[in-house]
This record gives structure tokens, sequence and C-alpha cells, in this order.
């Protein structure tokens, strides 16, 4: 197995264990949302400090996929990277199978960019945003699953070298 193989599993094992901590996140704060003003004003800081660490787990996995697992796919698939954006990277997964819809992923790292740069906005956008946060974690936890079952199909990720949660189904309902 070539370096930049064990490379990408390592990546899909930290990833692994991400979502199972995004899944647990997710399952811990559902029951605050749908947020509102009246409600974001009534949160304790233990629940804003949980919403935080789902938002920061989410961003987390968001970038780990488009930074660590695009750029090992596309080694282990021959692609050349060096020259192509975030945008472009995201296309070739689709085109290689690994993700089913570029458009979808795109807009969960705007969402991700969002949270990581502390865009200014008003109270009511922002309490949209946090709401988007759990449909898009759970469509990412749903590409997480896309890109291992890709990797299956082509031979780089047998159950054996996947070390983290591999029921990603079960994480996501919060049966584990």
């Amino acid at each position: 197995m070539s370096k930049e193989l064990e490379i990408l599993l390592s990546n899909v094992d930290a990833c692994g264990q991400r979502i199972e901590k995004l899944a647990y996140s997710l399952n811990k704060n559902r029951a605050l949302f749908p947020l509102s003003v009246e409600t974001v004003g009534h949160l304790s800081d233990e629940q804003e400090e949980s919403i935080d660490a789902l938002i920061l787990r989410y961003s987390q996995l968001v970038a780990m996929i488009q930074d660590q697992l695009f750029r090992g796919i596309a080694y282990a698939e021959q692609e050349d990277l060096s020259n192509k954006s975030n945008r472009d990277r995201v296309l070739l997964m689709e085109k290689l199978g690994a993700i089913r819809s570029a458009d979808e992923f795109g807009t969960a790292a705007v969402l991700r960019n969002k949270f990581a740069h502390h865009y200014p906005e008003a109270v009511a956008d922002r309490i949209a945003r946090l709401n988007l946060v759990v449909e898009e974690a759970e469509f990412v936890i749903g590409v997480f699953g896309e890109i291992t079952a890709f990797m299956r199909r082509k031979g780089y990720l047998f159950d054996s070298s996947f070390k983290a949660h591999r029921d990603i189904g079960r994480a996501e309902k919060g049966d584990s």
C-alpha cells in the first residue's frame, strides 16, 4: 500500500471519528431546533455551548472532507488538483462518483464558511443559518457514507481498514 493511500485511510478514520461526535451533537441538540429569536434568547449557557460544539464539529467535518478526503481520492485516482479551486475539486468528486451532488456539497461548504468567517449579519439571518446546520450536518454525514461506499467500490477501503464507526446510519440515528 502506498504512503498516500495510507494517509487517505487514516483521514477516513479521522473523519469517521468526527462523524460519531457530530452525530452525538445532532442528537443532543435536536430538541432545541428550529430556533427562533425568542428561543435563542432563552438558551442556557450549556445549550449555547452545545450548539457551538455542533457548529464546530460540522465545520471541521466539511473541511476534512474537502481538504483531506477529496485530495486523497484525487491522488488515488491519479487526478491533478494543483491548479483546481475548491469548487473544481467538488465537481471532480461528483464526476468520479465519490459524491452524488457537487451543488449540494457546495451548499454545505458555503454554510461552513459562514460559520468559520463570522460574516456580519442580522439576528434573523444568523438564526436561519443556525437552523440550516441540522439539515446540512445530516447531509454531510450522508456524504461521508457516499465517499466510503465509493472507496469500497474502488478497492481502496475494506471494513478491516476502517477503524472508526462502521455503521454510519446507526450513529446518525443515535442508536450506538
